[in-house]
């Protein structure tokens, strides 16, 4: 079971690096898309082996109010990702902007 819950927290995490913007691919004159390209990045990863947590807690606990707390935990990670994905893109329809960040 060990072996298991850690191959899938690897697979996880190796998802959520595949799927974040590089923040060394974006030239130095940019330090702000830079940090948040970095913050992007480290929320993902962090915010998928929660996920996980959360969903291993979701499944294997019997207590009704341990279940509550771990689907109240993957919400909150759902929402957290949602916004660290689609700030940029709102940011950009905002300001009417063409390519910013290489986003």
């Amino acid at each position: 079971m060990k072996k298991q819950t850690l191959v899938v927290l690897a697979l996880l995490s190796a998802v959520g690096l595949a799927a974040a913007i590089d923040p060394l691919s974006i030239s130095p004159d940019q330090p702000i898309c830079r940090l948040y390209g970095m913050i992007q990045l480290f929320g993902t990863i962090v915010g998928v082996l929660v996920a996980a947590y959360s969903g291993f807690q979701l499944t294997s606990s019997s207590d009704n109010n341990e279940r509550n707390n771990a689907k109240m935990m993957l919400s909150g990670v759902v929402v957290g990702l949602i916004i660290i994905w689609i700030a940029p893109l709102l940011v950009k329809n905002l300001v009417g902007a063409g390519n910013i960040c290489g986003w």
